[in-house]
């Protein structure tokens, strides 16, 4: 039962850093093609945009934060 348990925490982190990848993948992306079409100006003044960057560095932070855990 405990090596199962183990087992099961391992698939689970695995699958957490890969949709925590795509979703930062993801979000940059969207920056990129809003950054593009929008000067800095419409950038800082754009709620939906500050939000979306500050989830994309929260998740960036989250990514590394597990892999430093699992590497020590």
């Amino acid at each position: 039962m405990k090596q199962q348990s183990e087992k099961r925490t391992e698939v689970a982190v695995r699958l957490l850093v890969e949709t925590l990848t795509q979703n930062l993948n993801d979000t940059g992306i969207v920056l990129d093609e809003f950054e593009a079409t929008h000067n800095d100006w419409e950038c800082a003044q754009s709620k939906q945009y500050c939000a979306l960057v500050a989830g994309h560095f929260t998740l960036k932070e989250a990514i590394d934060k597990i892999n430093n855990r699992l590497n020590k």
